[in-house]
């Protein structure tokens, strides 16, 4: 159990009773989101991670700084409080893509932490996250925050223009997290910081799939 508590992770020293970990290890429980729905049975030393990490019935919590919302109706919520503020896009169908897309496009300041964006399906919910400063620019990725399990592919393309012909880009899929605190990005677009220019702004276009 590498001297963790298999259900609240602290430390235990280096004292172990193998007995106890053994009936610990065959006890099982419900899963706490069953009054949302989950019908899981899960093992006390798996509890944590299904509740943290796979339970598609688990509330989810609002991202912005400050506020305290937590349940299952993120996409609404967002859309409601955050939206008329600014602080959210909804993306809308793009008809210059052969296949069937949804694009929006956005202004994203350097003191800006992230950008909530909508899907039409009104359900899932992406961040297009402004990871700070790197040694030759300033990084940008794209995750998933709701649902868990998502119709929706999250096949994306991120594109960042500065002064003619100069751009960059990347593409992937939205990875799912269900906490921004000690997310590392898989894949990350490096925007140069002339691209910022004296506004500290850029215009990020987005196209999901």
């Amino acid at each position: 159990m590498h001297r963790k508590c298999p259900s609240c992770n602290e430390p235990i020293g280096d004292f172990r009773c193998r007995a106890t970990e053994k009936i610990l290890a065959g006890m099982t429980r419900p899963c706490r989101f069953k009054k949302h729905g989950c019908t899981e049975t899960v093992r006390y030393t798996e509890a944590r991670a299904h509740e943290e990490e796979a339970c598609r019935f688990a509330p989810y919590s609002c991202p912005f700084d400050g506020c305290d919302y937590r349940g299952r109706l993120l996409y609404g919520h967002i859309r409601d409080a955050h939206e008329p503020a600014g602080d959210a896009a909804t993306l809308a169908a793009n008809k210059t893509w052969t296949t069937h897309a949804m694009t929006v496009k956005v202004t994203l300041q350097k003191s800006t932490p992230f950008r909530a964006l909508l899907h039409p399906d009104e359900e899932s919910v992406f961040l297009l996250l402004n990871g700070g400063d790197d040694l030759t620019g300033r990084s940008l990725s794209l995750v998933r925050i709701c649902p868990y399990a998502a119709q929706v592919d999250g096949r994306y393309v991120v594109r960042v223009h500065a002064e003619y012909p100069w751009w960059v880009s990347a593409s992937g899929k939205a990875q799912f997290v269900r906490q921004l605190q000690g997310y590392k990005a898989r894949r990350l677009l490096i925007v140069p910081d002339d691209f910022w220019g004296s506004s500290g702004s850029i215009t990020v276009n987005v196209d999901l799939f």
